[in-house]
């Protein structure tokens, strides 16, 4: 064989292992790439499955947690307030108290705060009236929570009959959020 021929073919046989090795560099690097991604949507599919498959059981949390909140809480609605008003009538009446003036409002849901219906009783009556007035507001469910009581007496120590007292209350019922509501 000619020395160029020789030269030709060696030229060639280099020239077709250059490219193989480019093919090869470039199938390597589209590889890896394709390999990385299939990592990254994999992870991210076993994520997405196993939210799935805990859903039943995340359901049934906030189910648990509905159940455990909704005593707490007063029903939202048109009437929440007179509602409200009427079964802290009930509470007053039922401790042996008189109400003697009253106010309610309704006041909106604020970020990271429930809607709430606020009220602010002036209620009189006699001493131990009075106390079982305060320890039914914390046993009665759902709670009117006390934001503030002021007491007064009324009139003088007579010793004989109970000391007679007012008291002031700002209270507040927080309501069931409109979403939550079943």
């Amino acid at each position: 064989m000619n020395v160029w021929t020789q030269r030709a073919l060696l030229a060639a046989l280099i020239c077709l292992l250059a490219a193989a090795g480019a093919a090869a560099w470039v199938y390597r690097t589209l590889w890896n790439a394709y390999d990385s991604a299939q990592t990254q949507l994999q992870s991210r599919s076993e994520r997405l499955d196993g939210v799935i498959s805990a859903g039943p059981d995340i359901e049934a949390t906030l189910q648990s947690l509905r159940d455990n909140i909704q005593p707490w809480l007063r029903p939202d609605g048109e009437a929440a307030q007179n509602d409200t008003q009427q079964r802290l009538r009930e509470l007053i009446s039922a401790s042996g108290n008189t109400l003697i003036s009253s106010q309610v409002a309704l006041e909106p849901a604020a970020e990271g705060k429930l809607a709430a219906v606020r009220l602010t009783a002036t209620v009189g009556g006699d001493w131990a009236a009075l106390a079982r007035l305060m320890q039914n507001l914390q046993v009665t469910m759902p709670p009117l929570w006390v934001r503030s009581a002021s007491f007064q007496r009324d009139g003088a120590n007579t010793g004989a009959q109970g000391q007679k007292a007012r008291i002031t209350l700002q209270l507040e019922a927080p309501l069931v959020p409109e979403k939550a509501q079943p």
